[in-house]
């Protein structure tokens, strides 16, 4: 649906709260966006489950904006003081006044692409005016040449700091000297920007765009950024983050359990420890020689005794002292001796099927307390690491690549992330709700949450710490004073287990409906095929009567299904060994002539998922290619892999999605295997006053969850239709709140052939559908399926863009459609135009399959394409010899071909002439409905897209042959002059003469 912010609907939520929304909401987005205004009255947390294609990003933002303007608007002189603060920072008093009555809202989804949409659909809105920044990493921002060079984003980090102290960087001094006007000159567009706008903006001011970004933040109403910079406290602190009386909004939140589990887990190796101590030995002996010169050049000076000598010291050392640097060193050292007769004590257990050993996280507590660091001492610690680090990094000529503070960046942020995790509030929150941080509960308590786990890998000790409770992290951000928290996502299923590990107070839990009330969506699980029950488990993979059973499967549905097919694997190597199987194995008896994989080929064009993330594209285009294919493409992939998250597919690219197996999580995986030892000891413990999830349940939640983001694909707005199909008969017996609830109404169980039988007959029934996006989707692909900048700069250009804003008035403008009798004028070759009597040249039509046959054959060879195809033909008469007009193909010539023929329009065959003028308001009468919304989209494509006009000619002929042939050979008066004259000589060579 098209909005326009000029021509929003304001609803009622209730009798205090309206919200201004683009376009008139469904319903289950009014239930979404009361639900998001009550806990925002209430102050407390949300679990909001809306199907994709709902509008839930939309609704999340207008809803989250309205309640804040109401605020807002009740306390108007509270506001207008602290907005008249400047773009250059605000004052104490002011910051205060923010932080008491108007909330920050921080917004924060996975990926930047993710967030660059979110700002798409923020200006769609009349609330693009709210003052709003994005944040991200100089990897993204940065436009000095000197930085961006630099891959590692740590020493990207610290070569930016030392420019900037250094005022190195011109960008940066340039946004130094920047005024607060200035600045709101600059930035404020009225609208919402994303990062591309930044660094465009910061290129054309040479102003830098990571400053920019991170100063507006500080009077931002809404703030952009990804997960982890809210929920890392390393990230946090980094970026001066003030989470008091905030909104904290997480979208795409069905990951957030995991993330929040692995932002407070931490990872070292001895490899690491042992670099540090190298790197510190360095920086001691650089500043012990510095601080002897020093000594030396003040001994030199006539001035009183020892003034010059104490100026110099601490200009050259800072807060860097010798004394600190050997005490840290010897820290170190003891902490590398702790580790290595740690591991090998009794205090570690053995942990089959692992190689490693483990115990709880308290263990790794007290080895970092006996190495002489603890709650109370880790931050002086981390202070001299850091500034050891920049010292080593100002040393540009004298320092190696391999000594610019790697190893004390790994040991500073492992030690910042245990004790980030461990800080005596956040223990007294997940100890219990109820006990006051006065009363200083130990920090082993959250250490309970955690198991510390180390493994030798060549000799060298990897330490790692898993905490396993996602509640931390979110009681962390509640500690900070957020306000509220919103977890909003189009699979949250099973909620209960979800709302329960998230350990927050929600107000509401919404598992919505979808935008319609009957969902166009089929739903089979495939209990058995051929040779019997078809269970994916990792022992049958290899089973050949298992393997057929699902490759035959595949090619029924694949078989009926229209268009694009994805089907997704539990895993890369299952999908390798399955299609591996598959390229091998003949289908029914062994004389068969074709294997499962040459039929797939034969019934689909097939696209893999490839493991290395820059090779993706490539296989998007080639898939998104056979979409458009008469028999369409399919891709397969893999659960939890780059394209079951974060890819849209829309329309004809998500026909069907089938899941092949159940995917579990990898079962001898390090963080599987110590999460459900984690998780049985729960069950044995007597002091927990709520039943905790058994490890079982977790495994199996765990592997549902990537199910349902896999099965989201289906259905990406309420237009869309397609089928679901789960290859396995253990999705049988799994209970109903496991799925969507959206999608649960849908699900029966069925065998191969009823799957194929009920499959065919759901598209049948939809065969209308169907004909009209195809006629589509090649304006879908060139629109919904680009980047959000690319469809902001084509609605930017044409606002009638949307088909449903487009007539037939717009498509047949008299001045450039009509056709017209004009002057006769000297014909040109080649070029046809609707206006004059251009001519063309038209062989005759053996000739012209020997041509096209010779081409086919020696294509590497011939490439024709453009209107100047037919010059570059010459087509050579018979010889007189040659009687009987018989050509010869051989080798790679091409066939002798006719003296090339002008014909004037007036030589075509009087019923193309008659046909040439008939005019363009008589296509469309008499049309079926169907037919005129086909045709319609058929030349809004041609306008608005590249779709090339044998594309038009192929949905023209589908509408018009073999009723209409005049009418379809008028149409050629519709197109470019360049396309016209191919459009007729195919229509020759078909002999459409009528």
């Amino acid at each position: 649906m098209v909005s326009n912010p000029s021509s929003s609907t304001e609803v009622w939520i209730n009798s205090k709260t309206s919200i201004k929304f683009p376009f008139e909401p469904y319903e289950c987005q009014r239930i979404f966006m009361k639900n998001v205004i009550d806990v925002l009255d209430m102050k407390l947390d949300a679990a909001l489950e809306s199907p994709t294609g709902t509008g839930k990003t939309l609704s999340l933002l207008c809803s989250t904006l309205a309640w804040v303007q109401k605020l807002k608007e009740s306390k108007p002189m509270d506001f207008a003081t602290w907005q008249s603060s400047g773009a250059g920072g605000a004052e104490k008093t002011e910051d205060k006044l923010k932080n008491s009555f108007i909330p920050t809202i921080f917004y924060a989804s996975r990926t930047h692409s993710q967030l660059e949409q979110v700002v798409h659909e923020l200006n769609r809105t009349e609330y693009k005016w709210v003052k709003t920044t994005i944040l991200g990493s100089r990897e993204h921002f940065c436009i000095n040449q000197k930085v961006k060079k630099i891959k590692e984003s740590n020493r990207q980090a610290h070569v930016c700091r030392g420019l900037v102290s250094k005022r190195s960087c011109h960008y940066y001094n340039k946004f130094d000297a920047l005024t607060t006007d200035k600045a709101n000159e600059i930035l404020e567009k009225g609208e919402a920007m994303d990062i591309e706008d930044f660094v465009k903006i910061g290129t054309q001011n040479s102003i830098c765009p990571y400053f920019m970004s991170r100063q507006r933040s500080e009077t931002a109403e809404l703030i952009l950024l990804p997960y982890n910079y809210i929920i890392d406290p390393k990230m946090r602190r980094r970026y001066k983050l003030d989470l008091k009386n905030s909104i904290v909004i997480f979208d795409e939140a069905h990951n957030l359990e995991s993330i929040c589990e692995s932002n407070a887990s931490a990872e070292l190796s001895s490899t690491s420890i042992a670099l540090c101590i190298e790197e510190l030995k360095k920086v001691l002996a650089l500043l012990v020689e510095e601080e002897e010169n020093a000594r030396e050049e003040a001994d030199n000076e006539t001035e009183a005794f020892g003034t010059q000598k104490i100026d110099l010291t601490k200009k050259l050392i800072e807060n860097l002292r010798t004394e600190d640097l050997m005490a840290l060193l010897e820290k170190v050292f003891t902490l590398e001796e702790n580790f290595d007769k740690l591991f090998e004590s009794d205090q570690l257990k053995s942990v089959p099927p692992l190689d490693g050993k483990a115990s709880d996280g308290a263990i790794l507590l007290e080895t970092l307390a006996n190495s002489g660091c603890d709650g109370n001492s880790v931050e002086r610690f981390v202070d001299v690491l850091r500034d050891a680090i920049s010292y080593l990094l100002s040393k540009n000529e004298e320092v190696s690549l391999t000594e610019k503070g790697d190893g004390m960046e790994s040991v500073a942020d492992f030690l910042l992330s245990i004790y980030s995790t461990h800080a005596q509030e956040v223990a007294a929150a997940v100890g219990d709700e109820h006990i006051k941080l006065a009363d200083r509960v130990d920090p082993a308590t959250v250490a309970r949450n955690c198991k510390l786990y180390i493994r030798k890998d060549s000799g060298k000790l990897v330490i790692k710490y898993f905490c396993f409770q996602a509640s931390i992290s979110m009681r962390m951000l509640k500690m900070r004073g957020v306000r509220n928290v919103l977890l909003a996502s189009g699979t949250l299923s099973p909620i209960q287990a979800f709302t329960y590990n998230m350990g927050l107070n929600f107000g509401a839990i919404l598992e919505n409906e979808h935008a319609l009330k009957q969902v166009p969506v089929l739903t089979s699980i495939v209990t058995r095929g051929k040779h019997g029950g078809l269970v994916g488990s990792f022992q049958n993979r290899k089973n050949i009567e298992y393997v057929s059973d699902v490759g035959e499967s595949l090619i029924r549905v694949m078989e009926t299904t229209p268009q694009g097919v994805l089907v997704f694997f539990s895993s890369y190597s299952q999908m390798d060994e399955l299609v591996e199987v598959w390229k091998k194995t003949k289908r029914g008896a062994s004389d068969s002539p074709e294997t499962f994989w040459e039929k797939m080929e034969k019934t689909k064009k097939i696209a893999v998922e490839p493991r290395a993330k820059e090779q993706l594209a490539a296989v998007r285009l080639r898939y998104t290619q056979g979409v458009s294919e008469p028999h369409g493409a399919a891709l397969l992939a893999v659960c939890r892999g780059k394209v079951s998250e974060g890819i849209d597919f829309c329309d004809a690219e998500s026909r069907a999605v089938i899941i092949v197996g159940i995917p579990y999580p990898p079962i001898h995986d390090e963080r599987v295997v110590l999460k459900k030892m984690y998780l049985d000891d729960l069950m044995g413990r007597k002091d927990l006053t709520n039943e905790p999830q058994s490890s079982r349940d977790w495994y199996q939640m765990e592997a549902f969850r990537a199910v349902n983001q896999a099965i989201g694909r289906v259905l990406r707005h309420k237009n869309d239709f397609g089928t679901v199909v789960l290859i396995d008969t253990r999705y049988a017996s799994a209970k109903p709140e496991m799925f969507p609830k959206w999608l649960r109404n849908t699900i029966s169980r069925c065998d191969s052939n009823n799957c194929a039988l009920k499959t065919a007959r759901f598209f049948k029934e939809r065969g209308h559908l169907i004909e009209n996006s195809k006629s589509e989707y090649i304006k879908k692909q060139a629109k919904t399926c680009k980047s959000f900048r690319q469809v902001k700069s084509q609605s930017a250009s044409n606002p009638k863009d949307d088909i449903t804003d487009i007539t037939l008035e717009d498509m047949f403008s008299p001045a450039n459609m009509k056709i017209e009798k004009k002057e006769k004028i000297e014909p040109r070759p080649i070029k046809y135009d609707s206006s004059s009597s251009s001519v063309f040249s038209l062989p005759t039509n053996e000739d012209e399959l020997k041509v096209k046959k010779w081409e086919q054959e020696n294509d590497s060879q011939t490439n024709v394409s453009s209107s100047s195809d037919l010059n570059k033909r010459k087509y050579k008469a018979e010889t007189p010899g040659n009687s009987s007009g018989q050509h010869v193909v051989s080798g790679s010539e091409p066939p002798k071909k006719r003296k090339m023929v002008l014909l004037t329009r007036e030589t075509l065959p009087e019923k193309y002439q008659n046909a040439l003028n008939i005019p363009t308001s008589e296509l469309t009468k008499g049309m079926s409905l169907d037919n005129q919304k086909q045709f319609v989209a058929t030349l809004k494509g041609y306008k608005a897209t590249n779709m090339e006009w044998q594309e038009v000619f192929q949905r023209l002929h589908q509408i018009f042959i073999p009723d209409r042939p005049d009418l379809f050979i008028s149409c050629s008066n519709i197109l470019r002059s360049e396309d016209k004259m191919k459009y007729i000589r195919r229509s020759l060579g078909m002999k459409i003469n009528y």
